[in-house]
């Protein structure tokens, strides 16, 4: 006997496949290529192509704030040779003009703020990244917040919180 749940999920994948047509490019003409380089764990460890094997890591959901909507996750690792790596992907609308999001490290303990750098958003959409890189160990700083900041060279960070996350460190 078929299963009407299973008839009624495929349904709708079928009659979208009846309705496509076929997309060509009339010229070879190449817009690019994008790379996107992410740490992936081989054997059970992520290794890094200058820093070498993982020694520690962490992860944590970002999430908006107040009436913000975003969410994504951060990553960040400590290496063999003492290196650290934040990496972030946030979903979160573009920033106004003359305004950019910024990624921050914070001490529970003193309150302390590290700026991780400002978040890019290479194709226009909600779709921003980070990475930051430094020969100094961070793996005490586990709460991560994006604040909007206004674009005028002011280094300290605004009131503006839109997202933040608490990095977990995990055992793999």
């Amino acid at each position: 006997m078929i299963n009407p749940f299973l008839i009624t999920a495929l349904l709708p994948i079928l009659a979208l496949t009846a309705c496509s047509e076929k997309v060509t490019i009339e010229d070879e003409e190449s817009i690019g290529d994008e790379v996107i380089q992410m740490i992936m764990p081989q054997d059970g460890k992520a290794v890094h192509p200058e820093f070498g094997v993982e020694e520690w890591f962490a992860f944590g959901a970002m999430s908006g704030v107040g009436e913000k909507a975003a969410n994504g996750v951060a990553q960040a690792y400590v290496f063999e040779n003492g290196s650290y790596a934040l990496t972030m992907q946030l979903n979160i609308e573009p920033a106004a003009d003359g305004t950019f999001y910024e990624a921050w490290l914070i001490s529970e303990e003193s309150g302390a703020l590290i700026s991780a750098g400002h978040l890019g958003n290479f194709f226009g959409d909600a779709r921003h990244q980070l990475k930051f890189e430094s020969s100094e160990d961070f793996s005490q700083l586990l709460q991560v917040r994006v604040t909007l900041e206004a674009d005028d060279g002011n280094p300290d960070p605004s009131e503006n919180l839109v997202a933040q996350g608490q990095l977990r460190p995990t055992k793999r």
